[in-house]
């Protein structure tokens, strides 16, 4: 039976199998419940993975994949997008080992890019500053990663919503899948922006329009 692994901020851990070797295939979920509105707009969370160095700057502004870059994911054979979910409904989204997730990536070891080494995947509210919109908003928010191809062994889990300052934010930092040997390492982030995606792009050396916020 699966241990569920609850992580703390900035902790690190080895993704590896019971037999010491190397995951292969990793699943990394996120969920969430909304606690009330904003206005008369609804919320739109969105999950984004920005592929970077360990300097943490894209290079290509196709080294992030979102709900608007991701397309038929050709472009990206190395990693799974589930899209976007803008209602948090449980129609949307996917059932993985018997828990729900609004959104997710799926990430391939073996054709991860070979010049890149870091990960790092971030939730978002879609046009957060306009809307006047932050993580107040949602609770239960939590990352689930895990090896895919082993739905029964142990799950890693960071509650985001437990940061007393999470509510005050409008976009964060979850975590960072980066290359570690002949493997990869997870560290569970929890690092906050209260400038939604203009600051958060910004940080990994993108400028964006603030319309897209």
């Amino acid at each position: 039976m699966a241990n569920v692994i609850n992580m703390s901020k900035n902790q690190k851990i080895s993704m590896t199998k019971e037999d010491g070797s190397a995951v292969k295939t990793f699943f990394i979920g996120v969920n969430w419940e909304e606690n009330r509105y904003a206005g008369e707009s609804d919320i739109d969370f969105d999950i984004n993975g920005f592929i970077t160095n360990s300097d943490r700057k894209v290079i290509f502004p196709q080294d992030v994949i979102n709900y608007a870059t991701y397309g038929n994911g050709s472009d990206y054979p190395w990693i799974e997008y589930s899209g976007d979910n803008r209602t948090g409904d449980d129609a949307e989204g996917i059932t993985f080992n018997g828990k729900h997730f609004d959104e997710y990536f799926i990430i391939h070891a073996d054709t991860f890019p070979t010049d890149r080494t870091d990960f790092t995947i971030c939730l978002t509210i879609f046009r957060a500053i306009q809307r006047k919109q932050n993580f107040g908003m949602v609770r239960n928010a939590t990352m689930t990663i895990c090896d895919y191809d082993n739905p029964n062994g142990d799950k890693y889990e960071f509650d985001l919503s437990e940061d007393e300052n999470f509510e005050n934010l409008n976009a964060v930092e979850m975590g960072r899948l980066y290359k570690y040997g002949n493997g990869f390492k997870f560290q569970a982030l929890g690092t906050g922006y209260m400038g939604g995606m203009t600051e958060l792009f910004k940080n990994f050396g993108l400028d964006i329009d603030e319309g897209r916020d």
